[in-house]
C-alpha cells in the first residue's frame, strides 16, 4: 500500500482511526514522560554540581588563606634566620587571628621543631625531630627534596587529634625578585620550614559540610598523582569505584604536594522512572515503530511533537553549557544572554561576588564588573568569538580585599548559534598576596643600607643598589672580588682578628670601620656582619649591611668641639679642664708626686678691647693660646676658662715640694717671658703681659674648686702688686681673705637695708618691638656707690647669701609684672631673671617660686628664669623634674650663655626649655669672624630643630643685628638697643 493509501485509510476507516488515535496518545505520553525525567535528572545534577562547587571553593579558600599566612612567616624567617621567639610569637599570633582553623604554628630549623605557637599544651612538641617520626618523616623529606610548598593530611598529630599540615620550606634567597621559599632556581642552603596545622574537622565545618550533607552525600579522597592511589578520609570508599564514579559528580581540589578528589550524589540517589513509566516506555517504543512507519509525514507536522523537541534541545543545550562550565572550574559560574543580563549564577559565584543569588539575576554583567566588560559585550558579533580576562577586586565584610579573575566567553547553543555568555569567577587573592610578598622581599634587599653577601672565603657574591651608591662600585665590578677591595688601611691586623673571632663565636659583629670608596676617598661606616648557617649549622655565607656615617661623624666632632673646647682658641674649656684636673689629682695621689695650677690673666686686656675692638682682642687671645701651648709638655693642659683668663695644669712634678715649686716657677717664668714678646695685631706690635698665680697640689684631699680658688687668689695678688708678675698661694694671702670677710659683712647688711636695685636691659624682636627685658642686680653701697656684680655676686655664691638675694630679685620682678598688667603697652612684656646654681639646687626652690607668683599675682607666662649650663647639667634628672614642675604653672625657661660651657645635645633634648641665649662672646665680632659666624648659625639652626626660640645678647652694632636677622635669629639684647637702666628710665624709654 502506498503512503497515500495509508493516509486515506487513516482518515476514512473508523477502526483504523481509533487504533491509530490510541497509539498516538500512548506515544505522546511516552515522549512527554521521557522528556520530563531527562530534564529532572539534569536539574538534579546541576544542583549537585553547584553545591559541590561551593564546598570545593570554600575548602580551597580555607587552605589557600593558611598558605598565604604561612608565606608571610616564611619570608620573615628567610630574611632573619635568627628570628627570636618573641618576634615569631607576634607574627604567628597575627596569622592565627586571621584564620580560625589554624590550631598552631611551628618554626622548624633544619628538621627540628624550634618554636610552636600557641605554646600552651605544645611544650612537648618543641625539640622534636622529624627524622624520629616514621609517619611524617617521608612526607617532610619529600618537601625538602622537591623544594615546594606541601599540604599533607589529614594526619594524626603529635599533639593529638586530626589535622592538615601546611609546610613551606625556607631557603636562602638567591635573586632579589624571588621569594625565599620558592623552588624555582634555588641553590641556597635549606634553613628549615614553617608549619601550620589546620583543624580538619573545623575546616569542613567552616565550609558548611554538616549542613550540605543533609542534601547530598559527599566522599573525599586524598589523591596521589604519582602512583594513582590515595586514602579515603570522608564518606564511603565505594563511592570512588569505576561504576560509582560514572554515576557521581566528581570535583578536584589541587593542593601543593597533593590533591583532593570529591564525589557526590543526592541524598536518596538519582531520580529514576517508575514501573508504569517503564512499561509505557516499552510499549511506546513498539507503537512508535508502527506509527512511524504508517504516519511519518503526519508526525513531522504534529505541532506538539515539534514544540516538545525544541524545548528539549534548548534545555539540553543550557545544561550542556552549565555542565561544561562547571566541569572546567570549581569557582563561580555566571551565564548571561547576548544582551549581557544574568540568567544564571551558581552559589560559588554569589559567594565570590558578595551578593545574594536572587540579586544577581537580571543584572547586566557590565554593571557588576565595569566598562571593560561592557565594551566586550558590545563588540561586533564577528569579533565575539574571543575571550575576555580581567582581574577585579572587592572589599569583604571583614575589611579584607578579595581579588578575582573573571573570564568571559561567548558560546554556542545546541543549534550552533552564539546565544550565551559563560563567565567564570576564580579567586586569586593568594596569588596577589604572593606577588606582593615577592615585591616586599625584593624591597627588603633594596633598602637605603648597603648590603653585600660573601661566601666563606670573603668573596663578594651579591650587592644591592645602595652598595653601589655608597662605595661607587657597580655590581659587576664588586662581584667576584674579595672584601679587601674596600679596606682603607686604617685598621691593623689585630682589629680584623678580633672581628672574625666575634663572628666565629657569636655569628654576629657590629661596629664602626673605615673603608675606601672607588674614587679613593676614605669614609666611616656603621657595619653589621651576620653569618648565614646551613642545616648542619656550618657557615655558608656572610651578610654585611652598612651605612655611611660621614655626616654623623662631622656632627659628632662639632658637638664634641662645642662641648669641650673654646671655639675661639680651640683650647680645652672649663668642663674639660675640670675633667683633666680630676685625673691629675688622682694621678698625683697614686704616684706620690706634686702638680701645679697656673692661673693666668692678661694685663690691660679690657683697654685693648675698648680701643682696638673685639676682633683685635680675639687675635691676641688666639696668639696667647699658641704661645702657652709651646711652653708646656704634651701631657700638660692649657685651657681658656673665659674672657682673658687661661689656666695651665702641670702634672707629674717632683716628689719634693721645694723642687716641684721650682719646676712650676720655671714654667711660669717661661710663660711670663713669652707673654712679654711683641705680638703683631692689626698692623701694630702689641706688647702684652700677664699676671700669674700658682697653686701647688699633692696627695692632700683638696677639692678642685678650692685649688682653683687658691690659684685665682694668687693671680689677683700678682695683679695687685703691679701686674706682669707671678705669685704662689701662701698664708700671707689671708689678708686678702679679711677684705673679703668685710665685704661679706656689708653684703649681709645690704640685704636688710634694702640697698639692692634692679636695672632693666631691653629685649626686642626682629621688627624692633619691645618683647621684654633682662633684670640685672645692682648694689648701691652707701659709701662705695654702685658695686660691680662681678665683685659681690661670686662672694654671695660662696657664702650662700645669693639665696635671699635671689628670692628678692624674683619677687621684685613678679611685682613689676603685676604692676604692668593693666598698662596696655607693657602688659605683655616678659622679664628674664638670672637664677644661680646654688639657688636652683635648693629643695624648696619650686615651692618658693610658686609662693612668690601666688603672693604677687603675676602671670607666670611672663616670668622667664635664665639658667646657665653649669646649673642644668649637674644632677640632670633633678633639674628636669624641677623645670617640669614650674613649666606646668606656665613659667618659661631660657638657657643663658649657650655655647660657652659644655652643652650636651642629649641633655638639651630632655630639658623643657623655651629659649637658647647666644653668648655675647660669639656676637661682638660678627660678622667678620668666620668661626663665630659658623657657631652662631649652628646655634640658631639647633634651636630651630629643637623647637626653641633663640635670642642673642651683646648686640652692639647694626651690622651685628643684620647678620643675626639674616641667619634666622628673631630676638636681640644689647647696647645697640638699650643699656641696663633703672626702672624709671626703662619705663620712660618704653613710653617714648
Amino acid at each position: 500500500m502506498s503512503d497515500t493509501g495509508l493516509l486515506r485509510a487513516f482518515f476514512t476507516n473508523p477502526k483504523i482511526g481509533a487504533a491509530a488515535s490510541a497509539m498516538l496518545v500512548l506515544l505522546a505520553v511516552w515522549v512527554l514522560d521521557g522528556n520530563e525525567r531527562q530534564l529532572n535528572t539534569q536539574k538534579q545534577r546541576v544542583e549537585v554540581i553547584e553545591k559541590l562547587s561551593v564546598l570545593q571553593a570554600k575548602l580551597g579558600s580555607g587552605i589557600t588563606s593558611t598558605i598565604s599566612a604561612a608565606r608571610v612567616l616564611a619570608i620573615s624567617f628567610a630574611t632573619h634566620p635568627d628570628i627570636s621567639q618573641d618576634e615569631f610569637t607576634r607574627l604567628a599570633a597575627e596569622a592565627s587571628t586571621s584564620n580560625s582553623s589554624i590550631r598552631n604554628v611551628g618554626l622548624i630549623r633544619g628538621t627540628k621543631v624550634d618554636y610552636v605557637y600557641p605554646s600552651k599544651g605544645n611544650e612537648r612538641v618543641v625539640g622534636v625531630d622529624y627524622r624520629d617520626l616514621p609517619e611524617q618523616w617521608p612526607i617532610y623529606q619529600r618537601m625538602m627534596q622537591e623544594k615546594a610548598i606541601q599540604v599533607a593530611g589529614p594526619l594524626t598529630l603529635i599533639q593529638g587529634g586530626t589535622g592538615l599540615v601546611v609546610r613551606i620550606p625556607v631557603y636562602r634567597q638567591d635573586k632579589p625578585d624571588e621569594q625565599h621559599h620558592v623552588k624555582d632556581g634555588h641553590s641556597g642552603p635549606f634553613l628549615g620550614s614553617i608549619g601550620m596545622v589546620v583543624d580538619y574537622e573545623n575546616l569542613l565545618a567552616d565550609a558548611g559540610l554538616p549542613q550540605l550533607q543533609q542534601q547530598i552525600n559527599v566522599a573525599i579522597r586524598r589523591h596521589d598523582a604519582k602512583n594513582g592511589h590515595g586514602d579515603v578520609f570522608l564518606g564511603d570508599p565505594a563511592s570512588f569505584s569505576p561504576d560509582a564514579i560514572r554515576q557521581h559528580i566528581t570535583q578536584e581540589i589541587s593542593l601543593p604536594g597533593s590533591s583532593w578528589e570529591m564525589a557526590a550524589e543526592p541524598v536518596g540517589g538519582w531520580q529514576t522512572a517508575s514501573r508504569g513509566s517503564r512499561a509505557i516506555e516499552v510499549l511506546g517504543g513498539i507503537l512508535s515503530l508502527v506509527v512511524a512507519t504508517l504516519s511519518y509525514q503526519w508526525l513531522l507536522r504534529n505541532r506538539l511533537r515539534e514544540e516538545n523537541e525544541r524545548k528539549l534541545i534548548d534545555s539540553e543545550a543550557l545544561l550542556r553549557l552549565r555542565n561544561d562550565a562547571l566541569s572546567a572550574t570549581s569557582q563561580g559560574v555566571i551565564i548571561t544572554g547576548t544582551d549581557g543580563r544574568i540568567t544564571y549564577a551558581n552559589q560559588a559565584a554569589s559567594y565570590l561576588a558578595g551578593l545574594p543569588p536572587h540579586y544577581l539575576l537580571g543584572i547586566n554583567l557590565a554593571d557588576l564588573y565595569g566598562d571593560k566588560v561592557g565594551a566586550f559585550l558590545r563588540e561586533d558579533a564577528r569579533l565575539q568569538a574571543k575571550t575576555l580576562q580581567q582581574e577585579i577586586s572587592r572589599e569583604a565584610p571583614d575589611g579584607r580585599v578579595i581579588w578575582l579573575e573573571l573570564s568571559v566567553n561567548l558560546v554556542k547553543d545546541g543549534h550552533g548559534k552564539f546565544s550565551q555568555y559563560v563567565c567564570v569567577l576564580r579567586e586569586i587573592t593568594s596569588k596577589k598576596l604572593a606577588e606582593q610578598e615577592l615585591k616586599i622581599a625584593a624591597m627588603a634587599f633594596e633598602t637605603q643600607e648597603g648590603i653585600m653577601i660573601t661566601d666563606t672565603s670573603s668573596v663578594i657574591v651579591r650587592v644591592n643598589r645602595a652598595f653601589t651608591a655608597i662605595t661607587g662600585y657597580e655590581a659587576e665590578e664588586a662581584i667576584g672580588k674579595p672584601v679587601s677591595l674596600l679596606r682603607s688601611g686604617r685598621h691593623d691586623l689585630a682589629f680584623y682578628q678580633q672581628m672574625w673571632q666575634s663572628i666565629a663565636e657569636h655569628r654576629y659583629w657590629s661596629g664602626e670601620v673605615w673603608n675606601r670608596r672607588k674614587n679613593g676617598e676614605v669614609y666611616p661606616e656603621r657595619l653589621v656582619i651576620s653569618a648565614v648557617t646551613a642545616a648542619d649549622c656550618s657557615i655558608c655565607n656572610y651578610v654585611g649591611s652598612f651605612t655611611d656615617i660621614t655626616e654623623y661623624k662631622i656632627s659628632e666632632e662639632k658637638i664634641h668641639q662645642l662641648a669641650f673646647f673654646d671655639p675661639l682658641t680651640d683650647l680645652p674649656n672649663r668642663r674639660l679642664l675640670i675633667d683633666r684636673l680630676g685625673r691629675a689629682l688622682a694621678s698625683t695621689s697614686r704616684h706620690k708626686r706634686h702638680g701645679a695650677i697656673l692661673m693666668i690673666d692678661l694685663d690691660n686686656f679690657k683697654t685693648l678691647n675698648d680701643t682696638r675692638g673685639h676682633n683685635v682682642g680675639d687675635q691676641l687671645l688666639i696668639e696667647i693660646g699658641h704661645r702657652l701651648k709651646a711652653c708646656v709638655r704634651t701631657e700638660d693642659t692649657v685651657s681658656r676658662t673665659g674672657g682673658d683668663e687661661f689656666v695651665v695644669v702641670l702634672e707629674e712634678l717632683h716628689q719634693e715640694l721645694s723642687q716641684a715649686a721650682a719646676q712650676a716657677e720655671g714654667v711660669a717664668e717661661k710663660i711670663r717671658h713669652v707673654l712679654n714678646q711683641p705680638i703683631a695685631l692689626d698692623n701694630i706690635n702689641y706688647e702684652s703681659s700677664g699676671s700669674i698665680g700658682i697653686s701647688l697640689f699633692s696627695e692632700e684631699p683638696t677639692g678642685i674648686d678650692e685649688l682653683l680658688r687658691r690659684a685665682d687668689m694668687a693671680m689677683y695678688q700678682a695683679k695687685a702688686l703691679g701686674r706682669n708678675g707671678l705669685r704662689f698661694f701662701d698664708p700671707s694671702m689671708q689678708a686678702a681673705l679679711e677684705t673679703r670677710t668685710a665685704l661679706e659683712t656689708d653684703l649681709r647688711h645690704a640685704i636688710v637695708a634694702g640697698e639692692f636695685v634692679l636695672h632693666y636691659q631691653l629685649q626686642v624682636s626682629a621688627l624692633g618691638d619691645p618683647i621684654g627685658a633682662e633684670v640685672l642686680l645692682r648694689w648701691n653701697h652707701p659709701t662705695r656707690g654702685l658695686v660691680s656684680p662681678l665683685e659681690f655676686i661670686p662672694l654671695a655664691e660662696e657664702t650662700g647669701l645669693i639665696l635671699p638675694i635671689g628670692l628678692w630679685v624674683l619677687e621684685t620682678a613678679c611685682l613689676q609684672i603685676k604692676k604692668w598688667e593693666k598698662i596696655a603697652d607693657k602688659a605683655g612684656l616678659q622679664l628674664a631673671v638670672n637664677v644661680s646654681a646654688k639657688q636652683f639646687r635648693q629643695p624648696s626652690f619650686v615651692e618658693d617660686v610658686k609662693d612668690i607668683l601666688k603672693r604677687s599675682g603675676a602671670n607666670p607666662v611672663l616670668l622667664k628664669p635664665e639658667l646657665t649650663e653649669s646649673v642644668v647639667l649637674d644632677e640632670v634628672d633633678t633639674v628636669i623634674e624641677k623645670m617640669h614642675a614650674l613649666k606646668q604653672t606656665g613659667v618659661c625657661f631660657s638657657l643663658d650663655d649657650f655655647g660657652t660651657g659644655y652643652s650636651s645635645l642629649s641633655y638639651l633634648q630632655r630639658l623643657p626649655l623655651n629659649q637658647l641665649k647666644i653668648d655675647r662672646s660669639f656676637v661682638h665680632n660678627l660678622p667678620q669672624d668666620k668661626n663665630n659666624a659658623t657657631i652662631v648659625r649652628t646655634i640658631i639652626n639647633l634651636g630651630e630643630s629643637l623647637g626653641l626660640n633663640v635670642i642673642a645678647e651683646g648686640v652692639e652694632t647694626l651690622e651685628q643685628r643684620d647678620f643675626l636677622l639674616r641667619s634666622g635669629c628673631q630676638a636681640y639684647q644689647g647696647y645697640f638697643f638699650c643699656k641696663p637702666i633703672s626702672i624709671a628710665a626703662f619705663e620712660e624709654l618704653l613710653d617714648a
